[in-house]
């Protein structure tokens, strides 16, 4: 049993040779040859440009004549561990974060290893070796680990409590005092020194030896198969297919070789995208850069401006190039700044401008009459016919006053507008209608492919008398019939719901069109005029009663599309079409 306890500590650096033992206070006896030593990694390194790095999250896997696996992280700057002399490799695994110093803290950069690993190292007694991990980050060379692996000679002439370490177990010693040195003392037999030698791990199937003495050594065991350091690299990612090295050997280095082709470093540009064709550059290298690379065309870098709003019609450039600008262009003719203004609405008639540009403003233009700015005050309004006074000064106040009688606050169920029974519709003025606006001349019309033909009065369908209209000729273009035409036009009907009237005519069919401004030809609004709303009515020889409402009226199709406005009506009309004979009797004309 020893009973002193001494501890003798010789540090070898840099290429330094000593002898071994390091005072005379060894033990008698004392082996002094030491067999242990200490491996230090340093972790923060300096890039060829000057920029200092440090690498943390970092597990080394050290293998050799013994195996450790340590780890560094951000606030470790050397690691030490303690090892027996040998060989051995240092391995460092994936999961490592490269950081970058910015004057006032660390921040992670993208990093690719381009040393060997694992890197080997030899921990021989008295002597000084290098492990260096070398890494691209931003185009700058990072190496780490340029410190010294410092060989570390330790003499313990002490009692240890126990032989149960690696080092203690292989020493040559019986530290624990018991009878059994090293792998024969039962407490070693767990410690890697003294455990059973397997060969399948990396350091064991690169060594040249038969670790496991299954007669098959290194990479021809079949336990070495999957280590890395059997197993054929790849070259199959962007690190790999950017280190210079033709890493699986198949003779083709980096993006030469067809796994690489895919991989971002080697992968060609594109022109197809709005950042590549608008950066004046031929990314793509086919001789066309940006819009000239047919691959742009369709990116909105280069697709043309269109000339087809508000504000690109109104900006003085002919924007997509066709060689007409603003309102000369056909795309334009539809946009607000383009389209004609008109004057037929309270407040284009009341705002001192001529703004439909036809000589005439506000209340002057024609299509202003019948707006109520341009109106002099009267009692033709459902208000003024209930408002208790009497707004036009003739001394009839509200529903005494005739002109609400077609109002539907005075009117009856239904306002009529025309019955007959008076038989002024052949003879002269008012011509028809019991109060105005609702006054104008009868007429037939036809398409001037027969001869011309009056009106005559017929039976009613009860008492009085009605209209009537007959011809043996057989009209070949649009038809014929009657008309009565409003002479204060447009007359305003919105107030009510619509029409009704009796009709006969002998089986034929017969046409009911309302005549609008806006279907009128001698008012502007339409190209192609005339299509009136309208409705299509069967009858027989008997007197049918119609009632329509304004949305039952609909155009044709055959001429230009236009809203019904039921408060600028200017005429109704009742024919038959081309290719029929006329015969229409009507009575009972009235609003509802």
């Amino acid at each position: 049993m020893r009973h002193l306890r001494q501890l003798f500590v010789c540090s070898v650096l840099a290429a330094l040779t000593v002898p071994v033992g390091c005072g005379s206070e060894a033990p008698d006896g004392a082996e002094q040859v030491s067999d242990v030593g200490s491996i230090s990694l340093a972790l923060v390194g300096t890039s060829v440009t000057g920029a200092t790095y440090r690498l943390s999250r970092a597990w080394f896997d050290i293998y050799g004549t013994t195996s450790r696996f340590v780890y560094g992280d951000g606030d470790t700057t050397v690691l030490t561990e303690v090892l027996p002399v040998g060989r051995y490799d240092v391995y460092l695994e994936p999961g490592w974060v490269l950081e970058k110093w910015t004057g006032s803290g660390y921040q992670y950069v993208p990093a690719a290893l381009t040393s060997s690993n694992p890197t080997p190292v030899f921990i021989s007694e008295g002597a000084t070796s290098t492990v260096v991990f070398q890494f691209r980050a931003d185009g700058d060379v990072v190496s780490v680990g340029q410190g010294n692996l410092d060989i570390v000679i330790g003499v313990d002439d002490t009692t240890p409590l126990s032989e149960d370490t690696d080092v203690a177990c292989s020493n040559g010693y019986d530290d624990d005092g018991d009878g059994y040195p090293d792998c024969s003392d039962p407490d070693c037999q767990w410690q890697p020194f003294c455990g059973p030698m397997s060969e399948d791990n990396d350091v064991a199937c690169s060594n040249g030896y038969d670790d496991d003495a299954d007669g098959v050594t290194d990479c021809s065991d079949p336990d070495c198969q999957w280590r890395p350091h059997c197993t054929l690299w790849g070259e199959d990612n962007d690190v790999t297919c950017s280190n210079g090295y033709d890493d699986d050997g198949d003779g083709y280095a980096d993006c030469s070789d067809p796994e690489c082709q895919w991989q971002p470093y080697c992968a060609q540009w594109r022109e197809d995208n709005d950042a590549a064709c608008s950066n004046g550059y031929d990314d793509d290298g086919d001789g066309y850069a940006d819009c000239s690379d047919p691959e742009c065309q369709g990116q909105p870098s280069c697709v043309p401006w269109g000339e087809n709003t508000d504000w690109a019609c109104s900006n003085g450039y002919d924007d997509d190039g066709d060689g007409y600008a603003d309102c000369s262009d056909p795309e334009c003719q539809w946009q607000p700044y383009c389209v004609q203004l008109r004057e037929d609405n309270d407040v284009a008639c009341s705002n001192g401008y001529d703004d439909d540009g036809d000589g005439y403003a506000d209340c002057s233009d024609p299509e202003c009459q019948g707006m109520p700015s341009c109106a002099p005050w009267g009692e033709n309004t459902d208000w003024a016919c209930s408002n208790g006074y009497d707004d036009d000064g003739d001394g009839l106040a509200d529903c005494s006053d005739l002109d609400c009688h077609w109002l539907p606050f005075c009117a009856p169920t239904g306002f009529v507008i025309e019955s007959f029974d008076d038989g002024d519709f052949v003879s002269g003025p008012p011509y028809a209608g019991s109060a105005p606006p609702f006054t104008g001349p009868w007429a037939t019309l036809s398409d001037e492919s027969i001869a011309p033909f009056d009106m005559f009065p017929v039976p009613g369908p009860s008492t009085g008398m009605a209209l009537g209209v007959r011809s043996p000729e057989i009209p070949s273009t649009w038809g014929a019939g009657v008309m009565l035409h409003f002479e204060a036009w447009p007359v305003d009907m919105s107030s009510f719901q619509g029409i009704r009237f009796r009709v006969r005519s002998e089986g034929l069919p017969v046409r009911f069109e309302i005549g609008t401004l806006l279907t009128a030809p001698d008012v502007g609004h339409c190209s192609d005029c005339l299509d009136n709303h309208g409705i299509d009515l069967w009858s027989g020889p008997a007197w049918t009663a119609v009632e329509l409402q304004w949305w039952n009226l609909t155009q044709q199709g055959w001429g230009t599309p236009v809203p019904f406005e039921p408060w600028a009506i200017m005429n109704l009309s009742w024919r038959t079409p081309a290719g029929q004979p006329i015969g229409i009797e009507i009575d009972d004309v009235e609003l509802f």
